[in-house]
Parts: structure tokens; sequence; C-alpha cells
């Protein structure tokens, strides 16, 4: 029976939550729909000012320095926000793995019931040296996730880190935004 519910959580993990992101060479993508370059995440019942001022709260709560993220707001309607991840994950380099470090910028938008959620201006680099990982690429310049020429898949352990961290970014500030963000139970 543990076994049948340790097979079954991934399946009602995406039930719950149908809307993720995938790598392609053209880069993030919703994964029903390739053409968009975001996911809309629902929020039944929640107003876009009461999910802008959670937003606010959610930077506040998980950022050391809130105002330094933010780059752009319009109250109640959208918010740019900056985010680092340090040593994120790995790539190979021939027989090596390196770490790499992700810079990125969260959008959001705002309409009562649904929010609009967009990465934009991925930045991912090697630790130890500056080269770039990026979604499609020639691999005498950094490290493509693709292969620009014939599309091949060279980078699959980052590619699937990449999406489980945004899916799961994707998730979180959908629960945030729904839910209650006050931690009362202490």
């Amino acid at each position: 029976m543990k076994y049948l519910l340790i097979l079954l959580l991934p399946l009602l993990s995406q039930v719950s939550y149908a809307q993720q992101y995938e790598i392609t060479p053209d880069g993030l993508k919703d994964k029903s729909n390739a053409e968009n370059t975001f996911l809309v995440l629902e929020a039944p019942s929640k107003t876009a000012v009461e999910m802008y001022t959670k937003a606010i709260a959610y930077i506040n709560e998980n950022y050391k320095n809130p105002k330094e993220v933010i780059k752009g707001e319009t109250e109640n309607e959208f918010l740019k926000f900056r985010t680092y991840v340090p040593q994120f994950t790995q790539v190979k380099n021939g027989y090596i793995n390196l770490v790499v470090s992700m810079n990125y910028t969260t959008e959001l938008r705002f309409k009562d019931g649904k929010v609009r959620f967009d990465v934009i201006d991925v930045d991912i680099t090697a630790d130890n040296g500056g080269r770039r990982v990026d979604f499609s690429g020639n691999i005498m310049a950094g490290f493509p996730i693709y292969n620009e020429k014939n599309g091949k898949l060279k980078q699959a352990d980052a590619k699937v880190a990449i999406e489980n961290y945004f899916n799961k970014h994707a998730k979180d500030i959908q629960t945030y935004l729904i839910g209650d963000s006050k931690k009362d139970d202490w």
C-alpha cells in the first residue's frame, strides 16, 4: 500500500496543478500550450488587490532585502522581482560536473481570480569561470541544454532541475496567494 501511494503522489500533484513549465530549445514554455512563456495560476475567489498585497508579503517574508529585489510594480496590477539562487544545480562538462548559479526575474500580473506568472531574464552561469547555461546554443560558447544545430538534448539533468525549480516556485507562489500567509501556530 505504501508503494502504491508513493507511485500515485506525482500523479496527484499533476492533477492539482495542471500548468507547468518545460524547457524547449526556445526557452521556458507552458507545457500545455507551447506558445505561452507564462503560466496562469488560478486563485478562485481572490481579488487582484488581495493577491497583489499577498505577493508583496511573500517577497517581504522570503527575501533578505525585499526593496532591492522589486524591480517594477503597478499597485494591484503588476509586480516584477529578481531572484538569485546560488549553487542551484550542476551541468556536465565532459566527465566533470560543474556547479551553476542562477539569476532570474519573475513577473506577476493580477486579475480577479488569476495571476499571470512569467519568468524572464534567466541567467544561469557556472560558478567556476562564468560560462553560461543556455536553453539552446553551441557547446563552444557555454553549456547549452539543447544543441542549436540538431535540437538534441545535451544537459538532461539540468533541464529537469530547472523545470522542477520553476514549477515549484510557481506552485509556492500560488499556494501563498490563495492561502493564509500568517504563521499563527506558534
